[in-house]
């Protein structure tokens, strides 16, 4: 399947440009969702033509986009031969994990200490509710999605850290990715569900510590579901330099 293809049944998703967006910004926000939830799948070349018709641009706010991809991991850029999609790091998903843990346990701290509404933290359950259904029916663009709107929502509710969340998805890029494969696999999936509604069902109960021990044990979880990943989809990441 050609790109053009592969991205028409996204156009109505998510393709409306916010009024606060210039063209790069909006260029940027649209390459980096199709990367980060698995649409464009590692080592893709992006097709310039194809990308701008799919967003209704010209192609030069979408080239002059790729030097900010680049450097957020997204894509690599090889001269003479092109830009493609950046394959998925094994490293970089350790050390992300490594960092999640730490700031999210400290969200779970700030939901307690900020005291947030059980009304408010309910959303969390709708949330992972739409999660449940989009990967169960196979829309997993969605379900990554879904996962997103978690975090995002934990981070808000941890002490409006919404800007450190925007900054820090970019940087587990590669993570993320990891979660948007695992969704695709049936077990995986309600595996990392599970986790999430017990998570949100302790911070209903104001548990903290029940919360921070759910978080940590579904970290480890994450981490042991990499090896099995990258045996399974061994042409989606980076190859091990031994």
């Amino acid at each position: 399947m050609n790109l053009k293809n592969q991205l028409t049944k996204y156009s109505n998703k998510f393709i409306q440009r916010r009024p606060s967006e210039d063209t790069r910004q909006y260029v940027y926000r649209i390459l980096s969702t199709l990367i980060l939830n698995m649409v464009l799948s590692p080592g893709q070349r992006m097709n310039e033509q194809d990308l701008a018709s799919f967003m209704n641009v010209s192609r030069t706010p979408l080239h002059d986009t790729f030097p900010k991809l680049a450097r957020n991991n997204l894509i690599e850029i090889i001269p003479m031969r092109g830009s493609f999609v950046s394959m998925v790091d094994r490293t970089r998903i350790e050390e992300s994990i490594w960092l999640n843990e730490q700031l999210c346990i400290s969200m779970i701290h700030g939901i307690f200490i900020t005291d947030a509404k059980r009304s408010e933290l309910s959303v969390l359950n709708e949330i992972l509710s739409q999660l449940e259904y989009n990967y169960i029916h196979g829309d997993f663009f969605r379900a990554s999605r879904s996962l997103v709107q978690f975090y995002n929502h934990l981070f808000i509710f941890g002490g409006n850290f919404d800007s450190l969340w925007s900054s820090l998805y970019e940087y587990e890029s590669d993570l993320f990715r990891l979660y948007s494969l695992a969704l695709r696999n049936v077990t995986y999936g309600k595996q990392i569900h599970r986790s999430l509604y017990a998570i949100t069902n302790a911070l209903l109960n104001r548990d903290n510590d029940l919360a921070c021990k759910i978080f940590s044990a579904h970290m480890d979880d994450i981490l042991n579901m990499i090896e099995i990943l990258t045996s399974e989809h061994e042409e989606l990441f980076k190859s091990m330099v031994i």
